[in-house]
């Protein structure tokens, strides 16, 4: 009996999360999969359509078509 109060003493019950609980691309609520960023804004990552703090690129149209071109060829 008395291990077992020592136990629950020993349990910190103040326990953060560390890694990001949402994507880190602008208004997106997924869940992260890949470095802080859902499945399709990592890949949006990739193409460099957004920054690595989720922002939209300066020329996110243009590269926004050449990637929709892109993506549309290899489908």
């Amino acid at each position: 009996m008395a291990d077992k109060k020592n136990l629950e003493k020993q349990i910190p019950n103040n326990v953060i999360a560390l890694g990001p609980t949402k994507c880190t691309a602008e208004d997106c609520k997924q869940k992260p999969a890949k470095a802080g960023f859902c499945n399709e804004h990592f890949d949006w990552f990739k193409a460099g359509l957004i920054t690595k703090e989720g922002a939209r690129a300066q020329d996110f149209d243009k590269k926004h078509y050449h990637y929709m071109l892109g993506k549309k060829k290899s489908a």
